[in-house]
């Protein structure tokens, strides 16, 4: 040892501060109107934001019924602005967007009406593009393995498997 060995003083013990209750910070119907300056969201997510923050039920409610009778709130509005840049930037099938929207607090029937008015093969196209990238990559695989590549890839995405099938003979049959 370099030094004299050093010895730890026993630390007085300190009370824990108590906090008082969290107030909230401005107006609930302002800071949804904030909340929602980033992309939609979802009646839910806006009760839950505002809870965060700390607001009582009753001024939550409020604030979402202002929003409402503003139009700046509509689960079925963002339902198909979800279920759309999925389509465009990260595509899903129905399975995983009816998961996504479920967690983002967006009814059952809400869900069935948006993704009832896809087109019938829509979930085909959506797999198909969603492969595009990844199947440059297993090109030189033999065809069971790229098939169970295939399969997993498409499942892990919420595609069903009526969906992976008719992908896995459209490939089979391209090439």
């Amino acid at each position: 040892m370099n030094g004299p060995a050093r010895r730890r003083l026993p630390q007085a013990r300190m009370a824990k501060r108590v906090r008082p209750a969290a107030t909230p910070v401005g107006d609930a119907y302002e800071a949804a109107v904030r909340y929602l300056g980033g992309r939609p969201h979802t009646v839910a997510e806006i009760h839950r934001h505002l809870r965060s923050k700390k607001f009582d039920a009753e001024t939550i409610e409020h604030a979402v019924d202002r929003l409402r009778a503003q139009r700046y709130v509509d689960d079925e509005a963002f339902a198909r602005w979800w279920v759309e840049q999925r389509e465009r930037f990260k595509p899903r099938g129905d399975r995983a967007l009816r998961t996504e929207l479920a967690q983002k607090g967006v009814g059952r029937d809400v869900v069935d009406i948006v993704l009832g008015e896809r087109a019938p093969d829509a979930d085909v196209e959506q797999a198909r593009r969603a492969l595009s990238r990844p199947l440059t990559r297993w090109e030189g695989m033999p065809d069971a393995e790229r098939k169970r590549k295939i399969h997993a890839y498409l499942a892990a995405r919420g595609f069903d498997y009526d969906t992976i099938d008719e992908v896995m003979r459209r490939e089979v049959t391209d090439e």
